[in-house]
């Protein structure tokens, strides 16, 4: 019987055998490593629907945001310095807001600030087809500013109570990736729209998707303050008597100080100085989007096993050295290598920082401290192109904002050595 088995065309020899299981042992590996990988990623569900959502709400404003400063000047005849008033009302309040709605968050929940936050996107680009003036849009966009505000610093402490301790790195960055590829995407949709359609179908548009996301929040995604805790009766600033909190907030504001300027004055010093098309211009910006998309995520996943400490100063250097590189970069390809490299340590530092103010956070206060690092964010993004203007024109030479980036960097990285681990 032994040897009609061996002998039947169904038997398999000795190296099938083997070859089979080799790949079965493939497969087996190759399983793991997906379990493995999946079991890294946030566990709860309404992250993940807060994610939808907030795709859906970048998206929505991303149709709009490029070409905002574009219709209030051209289409509306507003001059550049009263579009500059109206942005710059919007930033000023939005940043002396901020500590005050991350108060709001601990006292009256995280989903209620959200809402308001969120509801610009419905607001702004249907006010947008009624309002002509500026004396009409000054309060609009004053608003919109402290909305902004709410919708950013409500997003980041929902994030921070939705996902483990071990996992918000990744947490952020998957935040990261959804809003700037919405920024790779929306714009170019929102210039087809425009071109067809002009700017009233546009914001139709952008406020209908602006509702869809507005209704995802509202139906998916449950208040993840926990019930129980303390709730404070007054803004309590004195939560920067908390010397990790205050070192912290001090050294990102450093950060922010060269950081911005990417942002702030490269169109002017890429055009002015390096001669470049608009084509190549917006390509720089459209680099960076995608490199967050493309390695935001694998990124964070590497600094979950490396110190908050180390991930945050590695982030400041390598954002120190792309930035430093937009001055050095001796041709158009050694630029788009630098707005790489800058990326890089953007996708370090944001999410670390946050989730450093998560864990020196005490639960019950968590929306006081993310709103006090709002502000110190806000006021380094604010000082910053003022700053790096002034030394340009001052000193004439449009290369030094961009060679001080490593002074400011070293700053920062003194001050995070500071900090000490609870």
């Amino acid at each position: 019987m032994a040897q009609q088995k061996l002998n039947s065309p169904y038997a398999l020899s000795a190296e099938t055998y083997f070859a089979i299981r080799k790949v079965g042992s493939v497969m087996e590996t190759q399983s793991q490593k997906k379990r493995r990988y999946l079991s890294g990623l946030p566990s709860s569900r309404h992250f993940w629907y807060f994610m939808v959502g907030i795709g859906v709400s970048t998206f929505a404003r991303t149709t709009i945001d490029p070409f905002l400063p574009v219709f209030l000047n051209r289409d509306l005849g507003i001059s550049v310095g009263a579009v500059s008033v109206l942005f710059f009302a919007s930033g000023i309040l939005g940043t002396v807001s901020v500590f005050f709605l991350g108060w709001l968050l601990d006292r009256f929940g995280r989903k209620l600030i959200y809402i308001f936050g969120n509801s610009a996107r419905v607001l702004v680009p249907t006010a947008l087809t009624r309002l002509t003036t500026f004396g009409q849009l000054l309060p609009l966009m004053s608003l919109s500013g402290v909305m902004e505000s709410a919708e950013r610093s409500s997003s980041n402490t929902i994030i921070a109570d939705q996902v483990e301790e071990g996992k918000r790195n990744t947490g952020f960055g998957i935040s990261r990736i959804i809003g700037n590829a919405a920024w790779i995407v929306a714009p170019l949709i929102g210039g087809v729209l425009l071109a067809e359609r002009g700017f009233s179908q546009l914001f139709i548009v952008s406020a209908i998707l602006g509702l869809a996301g507005f209704a995802l929040f509202i139906g998916l995604v449950p208040e993840s303050r926990k019930t129980g805790l303390d709730k404070p009766s007054l803004p309590k600033i004195s939560v920067l008597r908390d010397r990790e909190l205050l070192v912290l907030c001090v050294a990102s504001l450093f950060s922010m100080l060269f950081y911005v300027q990417f942002y702030a004055l490269l169109p002017i010093f890429a055009a002015q100085v390096r001669n470049l098309t608009e084509f190549e211009i917006g390509l720089l910006f459209s680099v960076s989007g995608m490199t967050v998309v493309a390695l935001q995520l694998p990124t964070s996943k590497w600094l979950e096993r490396v110190p908050k400490k180390t991930g945050y100063i590695l982030g400041v250097l390598i954002m120190a050295v792309g930035i430093t590189g937009l001055a050095l970069a001796p041709s158009f390809l050694w630029l788009l290598f630098a707005v790489v490299i800058m990326t890089l340590g953007e996708n370090m530092f944001f999410p670390i920082a946050s989730a450093l103010v998560a864990e020196i956070a005490p639960e019950a206060e968590r929306g006081t401290y993310f709103g006090a690092f709002s502000l110190f964010l806000s006021i380094g993004g604010n000082v910053s192109p003022l700053l790096g203007g002034t030394i340009w024109q001052i000193s004439g030479d449009p290369l030094l904002p961009w060679l001080l980036s490593p002074i400011y960097a070293g700053i920062s990285v003194g001050l995070a050595l500071l900090l000490r681990k609870r």
